[in-house]
């Protein structure tokens, strides 16, 4: 058992992480067990036929050989009975057991002759009246010495009463050999027990000829493989097969009664002779089912075989994938299932590569921008703390102008400078837009005009930083004269994304800049003074959300510029910025 068990569980492990193993035992149990299935049911129901057949036959012989033995019965007792009435009656003349002594006595017995004459037929071999003083009457010819000799003859008790069925004996007491005497014959005595008269113990004697019967045991001995046994109602045996064989349980016995004579009638029939075809069909049935499973093993091995050969494959290419080359691919040589998985593949590899190009393209951005970060990178709090100082130097000499802008401009650098995230609220990056607008109205006098129309439950949704004031720039420093002008901000919600407009009616751009102010060769490097510019601006929205997202620009000189940006709604931390701006408020 020791040995056993870790057997088994290597097996099970073997199954369980083995695709090839899995399938071919899926296979080959799929086809074995219909195939068990009706070869089982195919002997079964050729066994339960050739049953059937034996039966039917074996019935159909029995009732034939009870039907002759009833009618050979029924005749001897028919003729018997005539006899014997004839016999009680005194007007058929009177029978003496000796030779006839005068002429009455010779006619009474030419009579009875003729009377046992007329009742035989082509079966009957002997009619006889046999007295006590072996006299005998009747025909042919016989020897009446020799006939109290034979075992039969003596084993009938001196008061037997009715009819005793001699069973099957030779007639070899018979003188008339040139009558073609048959050798087998069947009898029936019938003492005759009379309270008067000369024939008081006499015998009457009927034979028929056996041999159609003992033809009829013979057919039913051979074909059937049988043996016959037939007793008379008192049990002796009236007919016994040669060489009978001991009964065994597994014998097929049928069983008769003959209700004219009381005769019993049991056919025994061994198993193995009747059903050796049988035992055939199974050993052919049994061998057929093996070469099938021999047939089964071969085809489930080769498809199996196939069919994972290809999913191997296709493992080992995405392993290869997966250690990082890409070039793998798979021919696609079948439309089917797997033919159409390594074509997915295929194009998924593909599509890996392109986002992994994508990524690194990306990176080369972000790198960019960070050396930039890093090469324009001052210390925050020391501008913060200078110009803080200056505000209040303006407060003490009671100039709110100069302090006004000053605070408009620590608001505008600390949601520039001050670097904690990545993606702010709306609220917060359009109130650092305020805070430019409110510089450039102190720096132009009021000369512009601006709206800002955003949905108070949008305040809280997430935009990349410091994205709206490189636009406004570009629109002061190129798109208005002497700052004159109107700008006009919408934020809209459309689905599950949001759209911003930054309208201005402005000088407008040329076309030919505007068809290449959003590529990749407008880089930060060559804007300029003008801030981040489109180009960076675009490429935040698309780093952070992807390439369907971004900005749209449409512009007409003399009549102004519109910049749409698309991004998805995403929500943020609505509480915290609200209660960092009543802080604030509460400090100003």
């Amino acid at each position: 058992m020791q040995v056993r068990v870790p057997i088994l569980k290597s097996a099970y492990r073997y199954f369980k992480r083995n695709l090839r193993a899995k399938l071919f035992l899926f296979f080959f149990i799929a086809s074995a067990v219909p195939l068990m299935i009706l070869g089982y049911l195919s002997y079964s129901k050729s066994t339960e036929e050739m049953q059937s057949q034996t039966v039917q036959y074996g019935q159909s012989n029995i009732t034939q050989l009870q039907s002759q033995l009833d009618s050979y019965s029924r005749q001897m007792k028919s003729t018997t009975r005539y006899i014997y009435s004839y016999l009680l009656d005194p007007l058929n003349g009177t029978l003496h057991p000796e030779e006839p002594q005068d002429y009455a006595g010779y006619v009474s017995q030419k009579n009875f002759n003729r009377f046992l004459a007329a009742h035989k037929t082509e079966e009957t071999s002997g009619i006889y009246l046999i007295t006590p003083s072996n006299i005998y009457f009747g025909s042919p010819q016989i020897d009446v010495n020799r006939l109290k000799q034979q075992p039969w003859w003596q084993a009938i008790p001196g008061n037997y009463r009715g009819e005793y069925w001699t069973g099957l004996h030779d007639s070899s007491y018979y003188v008339s050999r040139n009558m073609n005497i048959p050798k087998q014959i069947i009898g029936l005595v019938f003492p005759v027990q009379s309270q008067y008269g000369y024939l008081q113990n006499s015998r009457i004697v009927v034979e028929m000829d056996a041999t159609k019967l003992l033809e009829s045991f013979r057919t039913l001995e051979n074909n059937l493989h049988s043996f016959i046994t037939i007793r008379d109602k008192d049990g002796r045996l009236i007919y016994q097969s040669p060489n009978m064989v001991e009964a065994r349980d597994d014998d097929l016995v049928w069983n008769r009664s003959i209700e004219s004579s009381g005769w019993s009638i049991e056919v025994r029939t061994l198993y193995e002779p009747v059903y050796r075809s049988t035992i055939m069909i199974r050993y052919f049935t049994i061998a057929l089912i093996g070469f099938a499973f021999v047939l089964v093993l071969l085809i489930s091995y080769l498809f199996s075989a196939r069919l994972t050969r290809r999913i191997i494959s296709l493992k080992n290419k995405m392993q290869l994938v997966g250690i990082g080359q890409l070039q793998s691919r798979i021919e696609p040589n079948t439309e089917d299932e797997l033919g159409r998985l390594g074509a997915s593949f295929n194009k998924m590899v593909e599509q890996i590569r392109f986002l992994i190009e994508e990524v690194q393209h990306k990176e080369q951005l972000k790198k960019e921008a960070q050396l930039q970060a890093f090469h324009y990178q001052i210390n925050p709090h020391l501008l913060l703390n200078t110009l803080n100082m200056i505000q209040w130097q303006a407060k003490l000499k009671s100039d709110p102008e100069i302090q006004n802008m000053i605070h408009y401009l620590i608001k505008v650098l600390e949601g520039n400078l001050v670097i904690t995230e990545e993606l702010i609220p709306l609220q917060k990056e359009l109130q650092t837009v305020e805070y430019y607008l409110k510089i450039q109205e102190v720096r132009y006098s009021g000369a512009f005009e601006y709206s800002i129309d955003v949905n108070a439950a949008l305040a809280s949704c997430l935009i990349p930083r410091m994205t709206l004031q490189p636009l406004l720039e570009n629109t002061f420093f190129h798109g208005f004269e002497d700052g004159e002008g109107t700008i006009r901000i919408e934020v809209r919600e459309e689905g599950t994304d949001l759209v911003l407009t930054l309208e201005d009616d402005g000088e407008g751009i040329e076309p030919d800049k505007l068809a290449t102010l959003l590529h990749a060769k407008q880089s930060p490097a060559r804007l300029g003074k003008g801030g981040l510019g489109c180009y960076n601006v675009d490429q935040k929205f698309k780093l952070h959300f992807g390439e369907m997202y971004g900005m749209q620009i449409r512009s007409k000189l003399g009549e102004g510029t519109a910049i749409t940006i698309r991004w998805p709604k995403t929500e943020g931390a609505n509480n915290r910025i609200l209660s960092a701006d009543k802080e604030e408020n509460r400090t100003n």
